[in-house]
């Protein structure tokens, strides 16, 4: 969930400063599915950098068995998908009319933790 929210609120921060991203957000609702595929493509990216630096972060304290590429690799396809796979059922819950998605998903880890 928190390279979803980091992605957002950097779009957020981002339309108002881009004129570009300004005009978007202006279009109405083909503005509103543009800005949240860069939304999208920003959680991957940072799902990627967020995923790199936890295996690294866990290799270095001697946490893992195994510290060759295929520990990292598996780690960060590990976190990446589920990043994606977060925000892929919070946009579902969205779309079903249930409320926020995203916030429910937090709701629900706060609540079960």
């Amino acid at each position: 969930i928190m390279p979803y929210i980091s992605a957002s609120i950097i779009m957020q921060l981002m339309t108002a400063v881009s004129p570009t991203l300004e005009q978007l957000k202006k279009e109405g609702e083909a503005g509103r599915r543009k800005i949240s595929q860069y939304t999208r493509y920003g959680t991957v990216i940072l799902a990627l950098v967020q995923g790199f630096g936890i295996s690294v972060g866990l290799a270095s304290q001697g946490v893992t068995f195994n510290d060759s590429f295929s520990f990292h690799f598996v780690a960060v396809v590990s976190f990446v998908s589920g990043a994606v796979f977060m925000m892929w059922l919070g946009e579902q819950i969205t779309e079903r009319g249930v409320g926020n998605g995203i916030s429910l998903l937090i709701f629900a880890g706060i609540v079960a933790g």
